[in-house]
């Protein structure tokens, strides 16, 4: 295994502590940014997202929703960030 993506903060903090029990070393991208994931040595590379506006989209669908409008489904994108910090970087060990 030279790399891992991982769905969210629960998954990415197991995976941190399983990594530091291992010698080689191992690539890890995390979805959502984790508290103290700069302090890590690697620092955690991260694709994070804006809780704040993907709470708000979602109050104000249900908002209209229980008002009685009909609300049609539709993709909705919001943007995230790649946040680099060392771990996702990481060359596979040869």
């Amino acid at each position: 295994m030279t790399a891992i993506f991982t769905g969210n903060n629960r998954v990415t903090v197991t995976v941190i502590r399983v990594l530091a029990e291992r010698t080689r070393p191992v690539a890890l991208v995390g979805f959502d940014d984790i508290e103290l994931a700069d302090l890590l040595r690697p620092g955690v590379t991260v694709v994070a997202q804006d809780a704040a506006a993907l709470g708000r989209t979602a109050a104000e669908r249900l908002f209209r929703q229980l008002d009685g409008s009909l609300v049609a489904p539709e993709r909705i994108e919001l943007p995230t960030r790649l946040i680099t910090r060392g771990s996702g970087e990481l060359p596979p060990a040869g």
